[in-house]
C-alpha cells in the first residue's frame, strides 16, 4: 500500500503558534532556544486537548470552555448563536440527571417541556414513537440510575442546517451508534430568542444493532 503525504515547510517562528504544555521534548528545547521572548509562539499552561481548548480560546476560534465544567447549563450561552450547541447541552443535562449530579427538580422537566412542541414526537431507531413531552415525563424514573457509574453520553459529528427562516435540521452520531437528527423552530422573531424541539428522529448506523433494542429501556 502506498500513502503520499502532502508536506508542507515554513517558518515556526512567523506564524501564531501555540504548543501544549506536554509537547514532545524536541519542540521544548526549540521553543526555549529559538521562540522563549516571541509573542507569536505561546506555549500553553495545559496539557493535551486542554492545550487545544486554550488555544481555541486565545485566538478566538470558538468557545474555549468545555460544557462539562460548565455548572449551570441553562447560563451557558455562546457570543454568536449555534443552534447545535442547544442539542449538546440537552444531551449534557441527561448525562447529569441519569448520573444524579443535580437536583431533582421539577423545574428542570418545566423548563424541558416547555422548550418542547406540543405535538413534538421522538422516533425510536427501532422505529417506535412516542411524544416528545411523554419522552420528558419518562426522565423521573431515569433520575440517578447511574449514579455513581462511568456513564457519558457523547455526541459527536454536529452539523445544524437552516432550512427555513427560523428553522433548522440539526444531526449527530451518538455513542450507541445511532444518527440523530433533530427538528428545531424559532419559538420568537428571531432563533437567538429560544428554540423549539418539534421533532427528534433515531436510525441505526451501518452495522450498529446494540443490545439496547427495548424501546422502554431508551429515551432520547
Amino acid at each position: 500500500m502506498t500513502c503520499e503525504v502532502p508536506c508542507f515547510q515554513y517558518a515556526l517562528d512567523t506564524f501564531p503558534t501555540f504548543q501544549v504544555a506536554n509537547a514532545q521534548e524536541e519542540l521544548l528545547q526549540w521553543h526555549a532556544v529559538n521562540a522563549k521572548d516571541n509573542p507569536k509562539v505561546i506555549h500553553a499552561t495545559e496539557r493535551c486537548a486542554s492545550g487545544i481548548i486554550e488555544a481555541i480560546g486565545h485566538f478566538k476560534l470558538g468557545p474555549s470552555t468545555s460544557l462539562r465544567d460548565v455548572s449551570d447549563l441553562a447560563d451557558s450561552n455562546l457570543e454568536k448563536f449555534d443552534p447545535s450547541y442547544e442539542v449538546v447541552k440537552l444531551y449534557l443535562f441527561f448525562e447529569r440527571w441519569r448520573r444524579a449530579e443535580i437536583e431533582m427538580s421539577e423545574i428542570y422537566l418545566a423548563n424541558l417541556n416547555a422548550s418542547c412542541c406540543a405535538n413534538g414526537i421522538f422516533v425510536h431507531p427501532s422505529g417506535v414513537e412516542q411524544s416528545l413531552r411523554n419522552c420528558v415525563s419518562a426522565l423521573r424514573s431515569w433520575y440517578g440510575d447511574n449514579h455513581g457509574k462511568a456513564f457519558r453520553i457523547w455526541v459527536d459529528q454536529v452539523l445544524p442546517s437552516q432550512v427555513g427562516s427560523y428553522t433548522f435540521v440539526i444531526a449527530g452520531e451518538e455513542r450507541n451508534c445511532c444518527l440523530t437528527t433533530v427538528l428545531l423552530s424559532a419559538k420568537g422573531v428571531s432563533a437567538a430568542e429560544g428554540l423549539t424541539w418539534t421533532h427528534v428522529h433515531q436510525t441505526w448506523l451501518d452495522g450498529a444493532f446494540p443490545s439496547i433494542t427495548n424501546n422502554t429501556t431508551w429515551i432520547f
